[in-house]
């Protein structure tokens, strides 16, 4: 709103004027008050969101320091069981629950072979293989053979392919 001001003759501005123009005292509280709390408002949601986040992160560095602490103690537990089994597997316990339950060491002379006639052990056929794979065998040893060369063993004895 514009009003023409009134001049005095010295050029001045009358003073019932300006009294005119001032803001309402309640309405200069508001405008500096209002601002100030939005910005009381924010740091305390955003002081909020941080101990939140904070107190969830302390929580969850807690958890993780209880679930290391059960690893140490399960595997401080799981090598005690391992030093008793090896304890309880040892040569000499075991001799000695041997002669407890009434078993003596094996002498030679007590050792009783058992001859079948007839049968001759070079000669099983789980034993013996054909001449191919005899000389398959030959040329790759059991532990280098891959899938292919096995494949092609098979296939070759079974007919599927010729050499």
């Amino acid at each position: 709103m514009f009003v023409r001001q009134k001049a005095t003759t010295d050029e001045q501005l009358d003073p019932d004027y300006e009294k005119s123009f001032k803001q309402a005292q309640w309405r200069r509280h508001r405008q500096i008050t209002v601002p100030i709390l939005v910005i009381v408002f924010a740091l305390a949601m955003f002081g909020a969101i941080y101990l939140s986040e904070t107190s969830r992160a302390a929580v969850t560095g807690r958890h993780v320091q209880q679930l290391r602490r059960q690893v140490e103690i399960i595997g401080y537990e799981n090598d005690l069981i391992h030093a008793d089994n090896a304890y309880l597997e040892s040569a000499s316990l075991l001799i000695d629950k041997a002669s407890q339950l009434g078993y003596v060491p094996l002498q030679l002379d007590q050792i009783e072979y058992l001859f079948v006639p007839g049968f001759d052990h070079e000669k099983d056929e789980n034993l013996v293989t054909n001449s191919d794979d005899h000389d398959f065998a030959n040329s790759i040893s059991y532990y280098d053979e891959n899938l292919t060369d096995w494949a092609v063993r098979h296939f070759i004895r079974w007919g599927f392919i010729e050499e």
